[in-house]
């Protein structure tokens, strides 16, 4: 079996660890600065260097393993950001009811067929189909707190579906 041909040779994590901390502690040193500090690291860390320049010969590299770590350190580990990103938590997704939903397409097919435009088929749909929009308000108010997120989740609902018909529609012609 042929061994695999490598393109991109990578450092270990624990050089990485080592190399990506000393880039956030000389993240905003000038380039003078910058250059003296990886001197001194390189000086400190000749036993942890030579490790890894072993490792990437054994793999089959043949550039200057020394070039390789401060072109990393320096214009790729210095560029990061290192703090944390906040993840945003997801909203909790709240279904339509399916007969809503039909009824919502069976408008929105005739409206595409007439040629209306969103805005114009989503008034009609209003006023067409009081009954069940009053219906559905009223399921969702055990998710949505205030009237104005209701109404935009049911006018959202109906352009999404609005659009979605279109693009299918536009899809068999």
């Amino acid at each position: 079996m042929a061994s695999k041909k490598i393109y991109r040779f990578k450092f270990r994590q624990d050089f990485l660890d080592v190399l990506t901390e000393f880039s956030r502690i000389h993240q905003f040193d000038d380039t003078k600065t910058f250059k003296e500090a990886f001197e001194t690291f390189c000086e400190d860390n000749v036993d942890l260097i030579e490790k890894e320049t072993n490792h990437l010969r054994q793999l089959g590299y043949n550039g200057d393993v020394g070039k390789k770590i401060y072109i990393s350190t320096r214009y790729y580990f210095k560029n990061k950001n290192y703090n944390p990103q906040e993840k945003k938590e997801r909203r909790k997704y709240i279904s339509q009811d399916k007969d809503f939903i039909c009824s919502i397409d069976e408008h929105v097919i005739i409206a595409i067929r007439k040629g209306e435009k969103p805005a114009a088929a989503y008034s009609k749909f209003n006023d067409y189909f009081e009954n069940i929009v009053c219906d559905e308000k009223n399921r969702l108010k055990e998710f949505l707190n205030t009237e104005e997120d209701i109404l935009n989740k049911i006018k959202k609902t109906y352009k999404n579906r609005y659009f979605l018909q279109q693009k299918h529609s536009t899809v068999e012609a």
